[in-house]
């Protein structure tokens, strides 16, 4: 039986907004495969010369605006850019945060870059998982993407204490996983010149 446009009932108002979100998902979901299979290509990464970690202006989860480079305080670190609305960002951030302890005697940091454009999110899902990590929100997540060539997250880079970067890992990882700790480790280590 047809009914009038009038009789119909209106969907919930978030309906809209929840079909954004899915295709939004399925979107990133796209680009993420997309960019798994370009990444060697990507300048900077695949054994070319390491460039530096960008000047991005980010906020504190206590708020208060904080440079990138006060940030990574002249120490070595890894830097995790994720997102609350990513799923393998949510899951692997856990193993991050073992792998801070497991890092923490070699002086290596661990930073979460958060590329959400709702603060509150970012410090409601830090809350709720009992988050430690250093945790700062890019005041322009598009910008922030752009600037260290991400086209996807999680997005991980490998920093020097001099700001260059030297490598990076796109995608999910189990970060407490000993082999891969061993390869971070590697990542900083100073390479004694060999003699002739």
């Amino acid at each position: 039986m047809r009914t009038r446009d009038s009789d119909q009932a209106s969907p919930p108002a978030n309906t809209a907004a929840t079909a954004r979100q899915a295709l939004f998902r399925c979107i990133f979901a796209a680009l993420a495969g997309i960019a798994l299979l370009i990444q060697p290509a990507a300048p900077g990464w695949a054994g070319e010369t390491p460039t530096s970690m960008p000047a991005l202006q980010l906020t504190g989860l206590e708020g208060g605006t904080i440079s990138s480079q006060d940030w990574l305080k002249g120490r070595p670190a890894v830097v995790n850019l994720w997102a609350t609305w990513c799923a393998p960002c949510r899951t692997e951030m856990p193993s991050l945060q073992r792998l801070e302890a497991l890092l923490a005697p070699d002086g290596i940091r661990v930073l979460a870059l958060s590329v959400d454009s709702d603060h509150n999110l970012v410090r409601e899902f830090i809350l709720k998982y009992g988050i430690t990590l250093p945790v700062s929100i890019a005041n322009s997540p598009s910008q922030a993407m752009a600037a260290v060539g991400a086209v996807a997250l999680p997005q991980t880079l490998y920093v020097g204490a001099d700001g260059r970067i030297l490598g990076s890992h796109l995608g999910q990882r189990d970060w407490a996983d000993p082999m891969t700790v061993r390869d971070v480790r590697s990542r900083f280590a100073v390479k004694t010149p060999t003699k002739p």
